[in-house]
């Protein structure tokens, strides 16, 4: 199993600090490090400037991958994000994951940078049609519905072969579906229940094969929200409030998707929570429920978010040091 540490920022901890987290989850075996992408009201979540993030982490590492979760593509021209990229897996030595979403975090990013957020959905769909292009191909020019772009040729070309993997977030089934059509990964389930987690699994593995990747090396990978501490009620203890504060106050497109999933604010809390989608307990709690996970739903590829804005540096390092130690081993 694949194990990769979606790192946001946390409540005291700088950028130096996220740094020195990056350079001691390598050292700890996990085997990728993805960041996301926010900007202004959201940006001490990490990172308004991704690929420079990204840069500093690959510098600062030897063997662990690189990931984004990810670069929003309807707020920037596809060319500019091509050769960030393809500057990043050269300087990376052919560590990058290139994640993609449409959307931001909320609407405000694209107001401000005069993007449509109901464009989004066919700008992504434009942006990595001429990001993939600029890649692979020597010479192209492209004409579409949102970019005009003459001939050019675009450096530097990346390292990995055809191109850096392609990860898409995929939280809609529409989603879900392109990003199978193209063979592309996928990233999925923050919130969803382990049923839920099934049937997006089988819709993704089936599309994948309908549309002729089965023999491609991609992958579906499950995000999930893990806390450690040394027994199930002091991890409770340490994590409750902090956990409902980051839901409610810091995480808008996550609250109003558990809105809709729960029917009202007032009908979720920590309780659903911990039942349907967070691992938060002891190692040997969380051990056995990512077995029960892997059991139900062939889990390759866990991205486990360990870092919270609500809660001291100290304690998200602690509870990563803990998974790392006390749960990665049960699964290599």
């Amino acid at each position: 199993m694949e194990f990769g540490l979606f790192i946001m920022g946390t409540r005291s901890g700088s950028y130096h600090d996220i740094l020195d987290q990056v350079e001691y989850a390598e050292e700890l075996g996990f085997d990728k490090v993805v960041l996301g992408e926010r900007h202004f009201s959201h940006g001490d979540l990490l990172y308004p400037s991704p690929f420079s993030m990204a840069a500093a982490f690959a510098a600062r590492t030897t063997r662990i991958r690189v990931g984004m979760a990810a670069r929003v593509l309807s707020l920037d021209h596809p060319l500019h994000i091509a050769e960030d990229a393809g500057t990043l897996d050269v300087l990376s030595r052919g560590r990058l994951d290139f994640g993609a979403t449409r959307a931001s975090l909320d609407g405000e990013s694209h107001v401000v940078f005069g993007s449509l957020l109901e464009d989004s959905r066919s700008r992504l769909k434009e942006a990595l049609e001429v990001i993939v292009k600029a890649w692979t191909e020597n010479q192209f020019s492209y004409k579409g519905m949102y970019y005009t772009i003459p001939e050019v040729s675009v450096y530097p070309k990346p390292i990995q072969k055809p191109h850096p993997p392609i990860f898409l977030v995929a939280v809609s089934r529409e989603t879900l579906a392109f990003a199978a059509e193209k063979g592309y990964s996928a990233i999925t389930g923050a919130i969803s229940s382990v049923p839920e987690l099934q049937e997006t699994a089988g819709l993704y593995w089936n599309a994948l094969q309908k549309a002729g990747h089965n023999g491609r090396r991609a992958k579906l990978t499950i995000n999930r929200f893990i806390y450690i501490s040394d027994t199930d009620e002091k991890a409770r203890r340490e994590i409750e409030v902090s956990f409902m504060d980051f839901i409610k106050n810091r995480a808008p497109d996550l609250k109003d998707a558990l809105i809709l999933k729960y029917g009202s604010e007032e009908d979720f809390g920590f309780d659903c929570f911990i039942k349907d989608f967070c691992l938060f307990g002891s190692p040997e709690t969380v051990t056995s429920q990512i077995k029960e996970l892997n059991e139900k739903v062939n889990l390759g590829s866990l991205l486990c978010s360990l870092n919270f804005i609500t809660l001291d540096h100290a304690l998200c390092i602690k509870s990563m040091e803990l998974f790392a130690k006390e749960v990665i081993p049960n699964f290599k």
